[in-house]
């Protein structure tokens, strides 16, 4: 049975952050998505992966919940990210302007083009 028909209605964001080689950041980032303001585990929230690039310094958290959960944990992760990178001493070969670079959401189920 497909995910739509029990109702459920969930996309991903492929948050682009500007930190590969302080594991434990990166780590804190992908945590700070999965917790509501009060510290406790979101239960329409998951990090399904985190693909880290030493040489660029950037890693990819993909972040999958529900449509209602996912601009929340994404702000708290973009917020974490603001915090924890300092971009006046980030390096890499890859060129980055901010702590987080790219914030692509893909619809998974149950969602619209339009939302």
């Amino acid at each position: 049975m497909s995910s739509s028909r029990v109702g459920l209605r969930l996309a991903a964001c492929l948050l682009n952050i500007s930190e590969a080689r302080r594991k434990y950041i990166v780590e804190n980032i992908a945590k700070a998505a999965l917790l509501d303001k009060n510290g406790k585990k979101h239960p329409q929230v998951s990090v399904l992966n985190i693909f880290s690039d030493q040489d660029y310094n950037r890693s990819v958290i993909t972040i999958a919940a529900s449509v209602d959960k996912l601009g929340s944990s994404v702000l708290a992760a973009c917020l974490e990210a603001f915090q924890a990178i300092d971009m006046e001493v980030q390096e890499g070969i890859h060129p980055c302007l901010r702590a987080v670079d790219l914030v692509p959401i893909d619809r998974l189920s149950g969602v619209t083009v339009e939302e």
